[in-house]
């Protein structure tokens, strides 16, 4: 019986602090539209300029630049190849802590700091595709670059994986 009466307080307190949260007494603004709000007069309706002419974010010089860019990098790719896989083939059964081993890694990585200028062009070509996008411009040409330069990369990532792997045996 006590707890019943105790929830009948509760119930009732917060009954009281609700409707006393919920008075207005007129103290705050109403919502109503008020006569400012209303729409009046008139406005001139001028005609729109024309848009301007799209214009590429990149030219095709820009384009081709970036192209022979990633072919001069993938052409250091491929002359830098036959050493490192000389260096490797040198290492081939070495102990990891001799040092034909470490030269192998070390040529290994340069050849990797070479991917590396090749997937940097594509990156820039990918950059000036996502500009091109905003501005609607011709994508066709970037399109061809970009599956030039993809299609260099995996030369170079199928040489590099070979590598390793004739180092790890």
């Amino acid at each position: 019986m006590r707890r019943k009466k105790l929830h009948f307080s509760v119930i009732a307190l917060t009954a009281i602090l609700v409707a006393a949260c919920a008075g207005d007494n007129g103290r705050y603004p109403s919502l109503a539209v008020r006569d400012i709000e209303r729409f009046q007069g008139q406005f001139a309706v001028s005609s729109p300029d024309p848009a301007p002419p799209i214009r590429p974010i990149a030219s095709s010089q820009d384009v081709s630049q970036l192209v022979e860019r990633a072919s001069q990098s993938h052409q250091a790719f491929a002359d830098a190849q036959p050493g490192v896989a000389n260096s490797v083939m040198r290492a081939r059964g070495a102990p990891i802590n001799s040092l034909a081993y470490s030269d192998a890694l070390v040529a290994l990585s340069g050849l990797t700091s070479l991917r590396s200028e090749t997937a940097i062009t594509l990156g820039d070509l990918d950059s000036l595709a996502a500009d091109s996008a905003i501005t609607f411009a011709p994508y066709g040409e970037m399109a061809a670059a970009r599956a030039l330069v993809l299609d260099l990369l995996s030369e170079q990532d199928r040489a590099l994986a070979d590598l390793w792997e004739d180092l790890d045996q």
